[in-house]
């Protein structure tokens, strides 16, 4: 088993790029998962280097319908990404941010394609509800309860339905759940965790009882948090049990979470690897 950051906001290395954007790449035996696609075609930039095709990927999964989780789908079916497309519940539902600054403006936060759409150019899009199988080992998991308050959800983001824009309360949200071969344990890659990642994180417990948390990778969104809501954040986690954090995109620099507990952040091109069992 292997996960590679294909995109995020940083790499290390001369030969890849680097945007505000997140996008994995879970390889489980001969399945090849596409977590999020990313701002732009970058991504595909980065993928073909890295000797990724998009015709070799046999699912896409999208944690949400923001533009630097989705962004990148539409290039990616140009380049011959198909198969099969997984979203969460009301993915297509118009996303915007308030402009704080100005009244009554907006700025789209979108994927920027529509549903039809998406049916024509996948051979199947699936909406994953509560659990849903996409691999041998992998699994798409959304509903997440919240039992939390004190994970707030941000109020800039907001959505249109019916012609009003209303609280988004991201119930497309999803993250991507992988067995581990060999522990009694799983990994759990996030896009952005707005619904809260201690309430994700309690949510898959439930689904997956007697597995440890081995280990997060993805976005928490602390960037914008104070430091007091970063430092709970943190302490649930430990106290949570969960062993190693790769967090990156919108989760903050300078992350700490107690002695001999380091926050590694992988940008493109860094690779995981999960021993076979």
């Amino acid at each position: 088993m292997k996960v590679t950051t294909l995109i995020e906001n940083h790499t290390s290395r001369r030969d890849l790029k680097a945007e505000h954007g997140l996008s994995f790449l879970i390889e489980d035996g001969r399945e090849k998962i596409l977590f999020d696609t990313g701002n732009s075609g970058a991504v595909w930039e980065n993928g073909r280097k890295l000797g990724i095709r998009p015709e070799d990927i046999t699912a896409t999964v999208l944690s949400h319908s923001h533009y630097d989780h989705a962004g990148g789908l539409a290039e990616g079916v140009k380049r011959g990404l198909s198969g099969r497309l997984i979203v969460g519940e009301s993915f297509f539902e118009e996303k915007y941010r308030i402009q704080e600054e100005a009244a009554y403006t907006y700025t789209y936060l979108g994927c920027g394609f529509a549903e039809d759409w998406a049916e024509e150019k996948f051979s199947e899009t699936a909406v994953c509800r509560e659990l849903l199988q996409v691999s041998r080992r992998c699994w798409a998991v959304g509903r997440f309860k919240r039992q939390n308050l004190w994970e707030e959800i941000s109020k800039r983001f907001v959505k249109e339905k019916d012609g009003v824009m209303t609280f988004d309360s991201f119930e497309d949200e999803i993250c991507l759940v992988l067995l581990l071969p060999g522990k009694e344990a799983v990994g759990v890659i996030c896009g952005c965790s707005h619904p809260g990642i201690i309430n994700m994180l309690e949510t898959v417990r439930e689904r997956f009882p007697g597995k440890e948390l081995e280990f997060v990778a993805g976005g928490i969104h602390l960037k914008d948090r104070d430091g007091a809501y970063r430092e709970k954040t943190l302490m649930s986690l430990k106290n949570m049990g969960v062993r190693n954090l790769f967090l990156n995109h919108c989760s903050g620099e300078d992350l700490c979470w107690g002695t001999g507990k380091t926050v590694l952040s992988p940008g493109s091109g860094d690779c995981l690897f999960i021993a076979d069992k």
